[in-house]
Formats: structure tokens, sequence, C-alpha cells
């Protein structure tokens, strides 16, 4: 059935005029207090006296209302069910030519009335399906607030990232393959960030550290999907199955290969930190009274460590410093086999490295947690090339003026330059030096 030629509404009376397929005419009438729908052929239609229904004029149109299917078939009076829709229509149809009245005598008064009719009474209709839909449906999605005020949080929290990783040289003063990686995710899932630094060794170092980097934060994004309320358990997992996933590829040789790394992941305000090896993460507060002091986010994993060593002989491994034709002790403590003087690792955890797990060296990260306090102004992220010669309160000291200028680029070169002159007053070589800085807005 179509809609007809007309339809009237009056606030929250309603008539519609519908023609079937018979060309014979159909009112309906809506309203709280009455409904009806009958059917009138237009035969019977001219029959009908509008004296004898509802009827009034409306902007020059005669609105009529038959006889209700009730009276129809009862044969009763119309009068009762009728008078409180004939006063209606009149009042309604009084008003409207009031309206009109005033309008023809003030046009730019009758524009801001209807004006404000509009901004209070057009309002998007509610169906009665869905109006009877329990009141949780209808409200907003509660998880996408909640995603919104920590996305705020995150932005709020992390100003800006900066990266910068340079290749070491040998001993001949050549510059060698970078080992090193680094991830710099700011926006890495959902609510998080996340950055980390990996630290090759071995011949094929740079593949490790290349392989970590590229993999470990697929593994870390779907470990999260999976179990999102554990956040230690998924990073630690995460972990192992790229452990996992290098010593099976086939392109890259981990017999004495591996690599450190250390990441912090950024959730909320709250930061996760996973080390494996002697790759490290710190934070710069500064004190109410101005003091800034290196707070330590992970622990270096060096084999001389009672509980790092007691694994590893227990594993049937040995803990001592390389000696040499002498008989003399040179450099840090290191894991060997029990009767072989192999791998030499001078770290008790890292990933890959085959020869080495076969005595007690894992990939099982240590995870510390911190809570981003008021104070707390930059993390950073570096390898062991930074940190064999630079204490924790030295790399803080000379980050803090850059952070003070937001020069978090110069503040990586600072760093790196320190790094070189220091390895050339000590050493023969240079170690890679990669550095990740994170600077923090101020933390209310």
């Amino acid at each position: 059935m179509n809609k007809a030629t007309r339809t009237t509404s009056l606030r929250q009376h309603k008539l519609t005029f519908l023609k079937d397929n018979n060309n014979s005419l159909q009112l309906q009438t809506r309203s709280q207090s009455f409904k009806q729908n009958i059917s009138i052929s237009p035969d019977k239609k001219s029959q009908i006296s509008p004296t004898k229904q509802n009827s009034v004029f409306l902007n020059g149109q005669l609105l009529t209302r038959p006889r209700s299917k009730y009276n129809q078939q009862a044969n009763l009076s119309t009068t009762k069910l009728q008078d409180s829709q004939k006063v209606f229509l009149i009042q309604q149809a009084q008003q409207q030519q009031a309206q009109q009245q005033r309008a023809e005598q003030s046009p730019a008064l009758h524009r801001k009335q209807q004006s404000d009719k509009v901004l209070k009474y057009d309002l998007p209709k509610i169906s009665p399906i869905k109006a009877r839909l329990p009141i949780k449906q209808l409200q907003p999605d509660m998880n996408q607030l909640d995603l919104f005020k920590r996305e705020q949080i995150k932005q709020n929290l992390i100003k800006s990232a900066y990266t910068k990783s340079q290749a070491g040289k040998n001993e001949d003063n050549l510059t060698k393959t970078n080992q090193d990686s680094f991830i710099s995710l700011q926006s890495f899932k959902d609510n998080m960030s996340l950055f980390g630094v990996c630290d090759g060794h071995g011949q094929e170092g740079h593949k490790c550290s290349q392989f970590i980097r590229d993999n470990l934060p697929k593994n870390i994004s779907s470990q999260l999907s999976q179990n999102p309320s554990s956040i230690i358990d998924s990073i630690s997992k995460s972990f192992n199955r790229t452990n996992t996933q290098l010593c099976n590829a086939e392109e890259i040789i981990t017999t004495f290969s591996g690599s450190t790394t250390v990441i912090s992941l950024i959730v909320d305000d709250t930061i996760y930190t996973a080390n494996v090896g002697d790759s490290r993460s710190i934070i710069c507060r500064l004190q109410s009274n101005g003091v800034k002091t290196a707070i330590s986010l992970s622990n270096d994993h060096k084999p001389d460590l009672p509980q790092e060593r007691r694994r590893i002989e227990q594993s049937g491994g040995r803990v001592e410093p390389y000696i040499d034709f002498d008989g003399s002790s040179l450099g840090p403590s290191r894991v060997w086999l029990k009767t072989e003087d192999i791998p030499g690792l001078a770290m008790s955890r890292s990933f890959g490295d085959k020869v080495a797990a076969s005595c007690g060296v894992i990939c099982e990260p240590e995870i510390l947690t911190h809570k981003i306090q008021e104070g707390d102004l930059f993390m950073v992220l570096a390898s062991d090339g930074v940190w064999e010669f630079l204490s924790n309160e030295q790399v803080i000291d000379m980050i803090y003026p850059y952070y003070v200028q937001d020069e978090g680029n110069a503040a990586c070169v600072r760093i790196v330059k320190e790094s070189i002159k220091l390895w050339k007053l000590n050493d023969t070589v240079i170690d890679d030096i990669t550095i990740v800085i994170v600077f923090f807005n101020k933390q209310k």
C-alpha cells in the first residue's frame, strides 16, 4: 500500500490518508490516546457529512475524520469518542492561525520562533521496537571510551622518541658490520608503545639482532591478543617463542652466535621492562629538591652473579675469566663448557647461542615494572657499547640539558661521541653503539 496525497502532522496527533490497489481511500489516525484504522470507498466518502464529524479548517484545507469502526459496527454515537479529538484539532488549528497572523505582522519574529522550535522539538525519532530495548544497548560503548582515555594517557605521556646506532671498529681501525638493532614503536598496539635494543654477537650476530627486531614485536602483539590480562606472562612467552624461531631459522647459524635484548613496553603509565643480557634501560627522575636520579629498569645478566653462576654450574658449565698462556686472567667472567674453552660468552642470558644454552645460558627474560611518576623526565635504552665506560648518572647528566631544550637527536649524538672517545682511551677496538631516548611530558 502506497502513501496517498496528503499527510498532516499536528504535534502528537497524525492523520494519514492511504490508497490501496482498488483505489479506495484508507485513513489512519494515531495519537497517544486514540488509534483507529478504517477503510472507506470513494462513493461512501461523499456520504459522510462534515458537520457530523470532527472537521476543521487548517491553512485553507478541510480535514475530516470518518466514523470509527466501533460506531459502524455497533451503531453507537460518535460524540463521546470524537469530542476529545475534535477539541484537540480545533485548538491546534487556532494556534496555527494565530502563528500565521503573527508571522504576517512580524516576519523576523516568526523566523526566530520557528528556529527555536526546530532546536527544541526536532529530535531524532526512535522506533517503538528500539525504544523497548534494554537501556545498556542504547548507551555508548564503554570499551571504546576506555580505549580513548588510555590513548589520551599515552599521547600525554610520551613526548617524542629518538634513536641512533653506529657501527664500531676493529683492531685495524676498520669499520665493522653493525651487529646492533633497535625497536622504536611509539604506536605499537592499542594504548601501548614498545622500545628496545638488540646487541648481536658472534659471526652472525647482526642476523640474530635483526631477526629479534623483526619478530619479537609480532610475537608480543600476538600473545597480548590471546591473553590481554597478563602482560608479564605474554612478554615471557614471546621471548621464548622468538628464541625458538631464531634457533630453527635455516638462514642463521646460532651455534656460537646470538643477541642480548632489552625492551620497555609502556602500557598507560606503567613500564614493563624485559631484559636478556647486558643491554640496559634506565629512567631519569628529577627530585623535588632539583637533584636528578637514575632509576634502573633492568639488571645486567653477568655470569658471576650468584644466582646466574649457580644455574650455569648446575647445568654443567663453569664461570671464569679468559686465561692467557701465562695463566693470567683477562677481562670479565665468561661462560665455558665444563671441559672445553668454549663458548666464552660474557653474559649469562641471550637469544640463540646453542652451545652456551647447553650449559645454563637461557633466554628467559627478567621482567621489572615501573609506575611513571611526577618528575620522571626521560627513558634511555642502550647497548653495552654505551654502558661499558659510562655510568647511569653520567648518561642522564649529559642528556638532561638536551631534554630541557627538546633536542633529542642532539642528545643521541652526544652520547655516541662520548662513548667512542672512552672506547678509544680504554681499548684497541670500539664496540657497536646504539641508544634509544624517550622524552616524557611533565606528569601532574
